[in-house]
């Protein structure tokens, strides 16, 4: 189990960042590998897996936050701007706890490989259509306040598994016009109080119980393991979009829905 839930740790932490849907391949990957513990694909370590990268997001981009919170006090080199940015962040964190709880139980009922798949290649071209097609107006200092929080809101549509909060973030920041470092750069930023919030809520909820205490291990391994490679995608990942399109992210998502169909089609 420890073996597998490391596993995991290292594919949440790729997928997570990455706009090709983490709640997807932690789905897909026991799937596909045979493993039938219920552990391994469920809500537990699902969220100790979240927490992991949440702490990568803290790690990564401290120059980031720091910078935010010098800037909410007045001070660093455009406090204009980090009071921006900060508020885009508070705002929507705040308008999308408020909308995404009560439909939390009902979205998390769509965590079936089926709708994933198909959620994999329907957000998957968007992303690349968006991508492709959109144009290009502002950078991450220009970018007005009504458009982050816009972007912010964005994420209630990733609770439906196979959509991608990273990758709805990014699509939708491209729609309105930012460019992709930027629209990235704030996706990360977005990532980290909300994902860190979910997961003490559900761990502190689960903390001392028998379930939790038996697989109390697995769910340090795994989010250890999310944490350290989530860490050097981040680095990555802002690289990456600096010069290239998000044509090959809609591509991968595309080619994995159309082969998590397939496998489910030729299964007994």
């Amino acid at each position: 189990m420890l073996v597998e839930a490391a596993l995991l740790g290292a594919v949440q932490a790729l997928t997570e960042f990455l706009p090709v849907s983490s709640s997807a391949h932690l789905l897909l990957v026991p799937e596909f590998a045979g493993w039938t513990d219920p552990f391994l694909s469920g809500l537990m370590l699902s969220v100790a897996l979240h927490l992991g990268t949440a702490l990568a997001l803290a790690v990564a981009l401290w120059r980031d936050w720091w910078r935010l919170a010098l800037g909410v006090v007045g001070r660093g080199d455009d406090p204009a701007v980090s009071r921006r940015v900060a508020a885009g962040i508070a705002g929507s964190t705040v308008l999308v706890g408020a909308v995404a709880y009560p439909l939390h139980g009902a979205l998390t009922e769509t965590r079936t490989l089926l709708f994933a798949s198909i959620m994999l290649i329907a957000f998957g071209v968007l992303l690349a259509a968006i991508d492709r097609w959109a144009p290009t107006r502002t950078t991450f200092e220009s970018t007005r306040l009504p458009i982050w929080l816009l972007v912010g809101l964005s994420q209630v549509v990733a609770l439906i598994p196979g959509v991608s909060r990273s990758g709805i973030t990014m699509t939708v920041a491209r729609a309105l016009g930012v460019r992709r470092r930027a629209g990235a750069r704030f996706s990360l930023l977005l990532l980290t109080p909300i994902v860190l919030a979910i997961g003490i809520a559900e761990l502190s909820a689960a903390a001392g119980t028998e379930a939790f205490e038996s697989v109390a291990g697995a769910l340090a391994i795994g989010a250890l393991a999310a944490g350290l490679v989530g860490v050097a995608v981040i680095r990555v990942l802002l690289w990456f979009v600096a010069t290239h399109s998000l044509l090959v992210f809609g591509a991968y998502r595309v080619a994995l829905g159309v082969a998590a169909l397939v496998v489910l089609a030729v299964q007994p």
